[in-house]
């Protein structure tokens, strides 16, 4: 079959203008009556967009929030609201609108009657279609309220997880406080720390005491020493003098009462340290010394008396003076054993105190470490519960929907002139269809007959 020129597919299309025309008339009158015949549906917007800075403003928690005011924008990067138009997307936000609007279906609101576009001001539309008008901007409105309470709900579960973790922590942190408390009181109880810095003070000046005392013994006893000396050899000048026996100046009950002195004075001198004279313990230590002391006296009393016959003679006050001496220097030996015992506690107190420090500070430091951390917690717990009350911007509404005052489809104009374009489409095809029919028909038939001939052979 030979190709055709444009001026014959014009002659085609001239002959048979008749059926094009009827057939681009016809579509348009179809496309008119359904027009009128289909209910109309209106399509509401609304349009809002995320704000480009996220809304963490601070209460409790250092270093604080922002609390100036500033410009809100949306975000200017096309990648960044992929996210938002898939959450608008999910069959979670079309659930919730569903509820509120029983005769729509899930597939129709994910399919069918909404729809989402970012905007070349990178503001994300809601677009919203219904047959009633007031209905259509209600659903759009109601996508912005569900996706702003996603959008909080989401930040909300981690602020409640966050909320839960923090409360735990503060109990443990507590118990660790507790437990640090008891070990530093303790600590302290055991070994007196309740104030190192005044107590090494206070040694300090027991020592510098002490010492001056052990001094003063030293002292004492030298002069002691020499005067025995001196009275022994009084004495023996006056045993040569006089010719009598030698004088017997102790006893069993004297030696022990001499023991209980020492140790009173040793105990005297402890308590000295650690309580003062006036404290009722050490009054009685004081008048049990005192009585063992007079008790010393009529002993040596009495020894005098058995052993001497004529008391008032020179001799007998040598002896007296000599027994004397030889009390006075045993009490000074022993307050200079006792003085020298203190010094050594003193001094050995004096050497634990910088370990006892360091221990202490350990100790004082994982208290405050503890109670700092429940302090950081417990702000933290104040202001996640502040965030909890607060709802934050995550969405701004710049236009709400209102209901449409003309109906998105049909549009009578619109679907003239579709139709008037796919009539006249149809029609032109229809022509070089049909002519194409026409060239062909006697090729077919004689196919046909040949089909038929060998049919029958």
């Amino acid at each position: 079959m030979a190709e055709k020129t444009l001026l014959e597919y014009w002659f085609i299309l001239y002959n048979k203008k008749v059926i094009v025309l009827v057939i681009t008339l016809s579509s348009m009158i179809t496309a008119g009556v359904l027009s009128k015949i289909l209910s109309p549906v209106y399509e509401a917007k609304a349009v809002f967009f995320v704000p480009k800075a996220p809304d963490t403003t601070t209460f409790f928690a250092p270093p604080g929030g922002e609390m100036a005011r500033a410009p809100i924008v949306p975000d200017a990067k096309e990648d960044t609201h992929g996210p938002y138009i898939g959450i608008l997307k999910s069959k979670t936000i079309a659930g919730l609108v569903q509820k509120d609007f029983p005769h729509k279906t899930v597939d129709n609101l994910l399919r069918r009657d909404i729809d989402f576009v970012l905007n070349d001001e990178y503001m994300l539309e809601v677009y919203a279609r219904d047959n009633n008008p007031g209905l259509a901007a209600d659903i759009a409105n109601t996508y912005v309220k569900y996706f702003r309470q996603l959008m909080g709900e989401y930040s909300l579960a981690s602020q409640s997880e966050r909320q839960t973790t923090i409360e735990e922590e503060i109990q443990k942190n507590r118990k660790c406080l507790s437990r640090a408390k008891g070990i530093l009181k303790a600590f302290q109880q055991k070994n007196r720390t309740a104030n190192l810095d005044e107590e090494i003070k206070q040694l300090i000046s027991l020592k510098t005491t002490f010492e001056s005392q052990l001094e003063n013994a030293y002292i004492e006893y030298h002069e002691n020493k020499n005067k025995m000396l001196s009275a022994k050899r009084r004495l023996k000048d006056e045993f040569r003098a006089f010719k009598i026996s030698e004088l017997v100046i102790t006893s069993p009950l004297l030696e022990k009462l001499r023991e209980q002195l020492v140790d009173m004075e040793a105990k005297m001198a402890s308590l000295r340290m650690e309580i003062k004279e006036s404290h009722p313990e050490y009054m009685t230590l004081k008048g049990n010394y005192d009585e063992i002391k007079k008790n010393i006296d009529k002993e040596i009393e009495m020894i005098i008396k058995s052993q001497v016959k004529g008391p008032d003679t020179f001799y007998e006050n040598l002896r007296r003076q000599l027994i004397s001496l030889a009390i006075e220097k045993e009490g000074i030996e022993a307050n200079m054993t006792c003085t020298r015992k203190v010094l050594s506690g003193i001094e050995e107190r004096m050497q634990e105190i910088p370990k006892l420090m360091s221990h202490l500070d350990a100790l004082s430091s994982e208290v405050d470490r503890n109670k700092r951390l429940v302090d950081t917690l417990k702000i933290n717990l104040e202001e996640v519960k502040a965030q909890a009350r607060r709802s934050p911007q995550v969405a701004v509404l710049v236009e709400e929907a209102t209901p449409p005052k003309k109906a998105s489809f049909p549009i009578l104009w619109l679907n003239m002139f579709v139709a008037c374009l796919a009539g006249l489409t149809g029609g032109v095809f229809y022509c070089f269809f049909v002519n194409y029919l026409e060239d062909t028909r006697e090729r077919r038939i004689y196919r046909l007959w040949k089909v038929m001939k060998s049919i029958q052979e």
